[in-house]
């Protein structure tokens, strides 16, 4: 278990508090409870004098209480202001781009969207001016998404799209109308989100402005019409581009609106490897719908160690090789010196705390800390030993339900012990302390330590 990176700063902390409280009490008992004791001195001299002596000490109180409130005040501002220098020194904070998130599991999402879709002017040559109107090409438009945030400003989705468009290619003539075709496709999409990734991280932010990319195919179903040459369904290549704004609606929901152009006419037939006329190939989409989070929502930052600490470890090491260099220059044999006698060895069965870390929210032993229970089942094993297992949580959530949490990471720990590395289920034994704070990064809390017995 690495040690907290914050110890130094801590030290520092309770210093500056003592050092404050110093100050306070010393002025207070100089001005306030030093005179006080003096009072009874008072009685030795005349009533004449004593009655100048209370005029000169009821102006003297009215001094020290002016005095006493100034330095009341003087120390609850100094309190206050070391309690903010403490509380209010924020971490060093960069754009999502530059910050290292961790690598864990879901972050899905799923979008529902409709519109309309229209081609792009073109076609026959000269049409009617009826033709023209935009309104004349529009068709209704549907897409499902089902996509991956990869971090919290780049994602990947896979799209399905269909609806109906109206075109007019070149081999009608006008009077023979407008041609229908309804479409189905998918593409894969290349997303990145402009306002996450160059402001800093923040799971709650309402507004997200996303252009995409992406490739896909596209099968297109003609409708025949009379007198009309090579009137049937067509499919291809697509590539579009696109814009995505999304609004969040909740932890889970966004409203997103969403625009994009995509071209069709990238056709792999060997008998027309270009359609003639290339603009009824492009048409563009309006869509509205909502996306829905699925699994993990929020991304933890990866907490970085505290240079001083680093640095305070390496003076240590540095330290005792010097102290092992000096040691090395004590002669080996000195015939004056009596031989030392032989310490008792005292021989424990005891194993050092072992500890697994778990991701946020999990009870999954990850791979990479097999080699941890496989030290503990040697132990077990080779000094017949029995095991206390004990399950932690952090601080995130209500305290029933990290209660459960911490005791499924304890049982998650014990079955693989005994199911994957062949420990007896009676040297065992499991232990749930719910939610803690014992350690200052909150990643160290979500574990389990296995100490002996």
């Amino acid at each position: 278990m690495p040690l907290p990176a914050n110890n130094s700063t801590e030290l520092l902390r309770q210093k500056k508090r003592k050092y404050v409280w110093y100050v306070v009490i010393k002025y207070y008992l100089c001005i306030v409870v030093a005179p006080l004791m003096a009072a009874p001195e008072q009685q030795k001299y005349s009533v004449k004098a004593q009655i100048n002596i209370k005029s000169i000490n009821y102006m003297k109180s009215k001094t020290m209480k002016l005095k006493y409130l100034m330095l009341s005040l003087m120390g609850a501002a100094a309190l206050t202001t070391a309690s903010a220098q403490e509380q209010t020194v924020p971490a060093e904070r960069h754009s999502a781009y530059k910050t290292a998130f961790v690598k864990n599991s879901g972050h899905w999402f799923l979008t529902l969207q409709g519109g309309v879709g229209a081609t792009i002017p073109g076609g026959i040559v000269n049409p009617p001016i009826q033709y023209n109107a935009v309104w004349d090409r529009i068709g209704q438009s549907y897409s499902l998404s089902l996509g991956k945030e990869h971090n919290p400003f780049f994602a990947t989705r896979l799209q399905l799209a269909g609806g109906e468009l109206f075109y007019y290619p070149m081999y009608l003539e006008a009077s023979k109308g407008k041609l229908s075709t309804a479409y189905v496709g998918g593409h894969f999409d290349f997303m990145l989100d402009l306002v996450d990734c160059f402001a800093k991280y923040s799971p709650r932010r309402v507004f997200h402005l996303t252009p995409f990319v992406g490739l896909g195919y596209q099968y297109r179903f003609a409708t025949p019409v009379a007198d009309a040459q090579n009137v049937d369904d067509d499919h291809a290549a697509t590539a579009n581009l696109g814009l995505q704004i999304a609004f969040r609606l909740g932890k889970r929901v966004d409203l997103v609106l969403e625009g994009q152009g995509v071209y069709t006419n990238f056709t792999f037939a060997k008998d027309k490897p270009w359609i003639a006329d290339p603009y009824d190939g492009l048409h563009v989409n309006a869509t509205a719908g909502l996306n829905f989070r699925l699994g993990r929502v929020e991304w933890e930052e990866v907490t970085p160690m505290d240079p001083a600490l680093i640095n305070d470890l390496n003076n240590q090491i540095n330290a005792l090789k010097a102290e092992n260099d000096r040691l090395r220059l004590r002669p080996e044999y000195c015939p004056e010196c009596p031989e030392p006698a032989a310490p008792e060895v005292v021989t424990t069965n005891a194993m050092s705390d072992k500890a697994i870390l778990f991701g946020f929210d999990s009870d999954v032993v990850s791979k990479d800390q097999y080699v941890v229970l496989q030290n503990v089942a040697n132990f077990v094993q080779n000094n017949n030993s029995d095991v206390l297992v004990i399950g932690y949580a952090d601080m995130t959530g209500n305290a029933d339900y990290n209660m459960g949490l911490s005791e499924r990471r304890a049982n998650a720990v014990k079955d693989l012990l005994v199911n994957e590395f062949g420990v007896d289920e009676s040297k065992i034994s499991v232990e749930a302390q719910g939610a803690t704070d014992m350690f200052d990064t909150k990643a160290w809390n979500r574990a389990v330590i296995i100490r002996t017995k």
